[in-house]
């Protein structure tokens, strides 16, 4: 699988800009600033549906319209043209996406159609950030190679919604509380369904993120991922028992106190200990890109398809022998490289690329 053109129409910087990348490495290079970043996000949101950066899609539009226009052709067993447009009216935003012309209402039908995996400098979050962000990355990842897990997720953040307007509605209506059986009820199946896909995952990718590590990196570290949940994925009635026992707690504090959304990842590292309490800054920064790298071999064999790889200035913060080790692992099985960097000394060592500049808003073939 690789992108053979790409279309930006008012997309931050570019008014009208085409793209045409090889299937093998590519290089994007351009002073800080010039919008290197901007077009590995358009390519981010036809596959992702958002950006992954936290904004608005009104943010993104050229300063001075209304709307912007992505495109992509895609090269597979059989070629896709995929497409995501944005208007803005009275200040709020309407999207529409489409694979070859047809327009597609449901997310799951849309997201990781095109398998991305990229590579952004704010990763080292994922290593040492908050829960919620750490969550936010393996539901992005486990999207990717299993629909249903998707779409467990967005009926659970449905039911969860529904539940905690409930429990905030007992206050002042306590006639309805035998309602919240039957949310209880959706939500215990919902909730064990996922945190069983969970530890599945993890388990996968606990075969593959520390060896991945150790290989870049040069370090003897064991990491492994443990995953937490305070529902027991093996027993739905277990579930049901302890969503139970927490019935009081949540109606008090009118909000829904076990689930996903309170489960937690935690890279350990040696002699069992927490890896971010103990590892450098340059470790964590290896750390995480192990961790997109063994994302990579596992999209592949799970999808059946070869991925995408973006990886955005990420190179630099790397000395040239893990340099080397991460691009030779990544041109192994023939992916598609799309590389951002500000300086040519960063990637001195490739021999064959495409290489593209931006100048004034302008991506310039080399």
């Amino acid at each position: 699988m690789y992108i053979s053109r790409l279309l930006l129409k008012s997309f931050r910087n570019y008014e009208n800009e085409t793209i045409f990348f090889s299937p093998g490495i590519n290089i994007i290079t351009g002073k800080n600033g010039s919008g290197k970043t901007n077009i590995l996000e358009a390519v981010y949101i036809l596959s992702h549906v958002k950006s992954f950066k936290n904004c608005l899609d009104s943010d993104i539009v050229t300063w001075g319209n209304k709307e912007y226009f992505i495109c992509v052709d895609v090269k597979n067993s059989h070629n896709l043209t995929i497409e995501a447009g944005v208007g803005i009216e009275d200040h709020h935003s309407i999207k529409k996406v489409k694979i070859d012309s047809k327009e597609i209402k449901k997310l799951t039908e849309f997201y990781g159609i095109i398998k991305v995996v990229a590579f952004f400098p704010d990763d080292i979050s994922i290593i040492y950030g908050s829960p919620d962000t750490v969550r936010k990355y393996y539901d992005r990842f486990f999207s990717k190679i299993d629909r249903e897990y998707l779409e467990l997720l967005s009926s659970f953040k449905k039911i969860l919604k529904n539940r905690n307007k409930l429990l905030k509605d007992l206050e002042f209506k306590r006639d309805i509380i035998k309602q919240l059986d039957i949310w209880d009820a959706m939500y215990s199946d919902c909730v064990y369904k996922i945190s069983k896909k969970r530890v599945q995952y993890i388990n996968i990718f606990n075969q593959h993120f520390n060896k991945v590590y150790k290989e870049i990196s040069g370090f003897d570290d064991n990491l492994e991922i443990i995953y937490t949940t305070q529902c027991d994925n093996n027993s739905l009635q277990s579930i049901q028992q302890m969503l139970l026992k927490k019935r009081n707690i949540d109606i008090q504090w009118g909000t829904t106190t076990i689930g996903p959304h309170r489960d937690s990842y935690c890279v350990m590292g040696m002699n069992k200990k927490i890896f971010k309490s103990y590892a450098s800054t340059g470790q964590r920064r290896l750390a995480s890109i192990a961790m997109k790298m063994a994302e990579v071999t596992i999209v592949d064999a799970m999808s059946g398809h070869i991925s995408i790889v973006m990886l955005d200035d990420v190179l630099s913060e790397l000395d040239e022998e893990r340099r080397i080790n991460v691009i030779h692992k990544l041109t192994i099985n023939n992916h598609q490289i799309i590389i951002t960097c500000a300086n040519m000394s960063d990637i001195q060592f490739l021999n064959n690329y495409k290489l593209f500049n931006v100048i004034n808003n302008r991506v310039v073939e080399q």
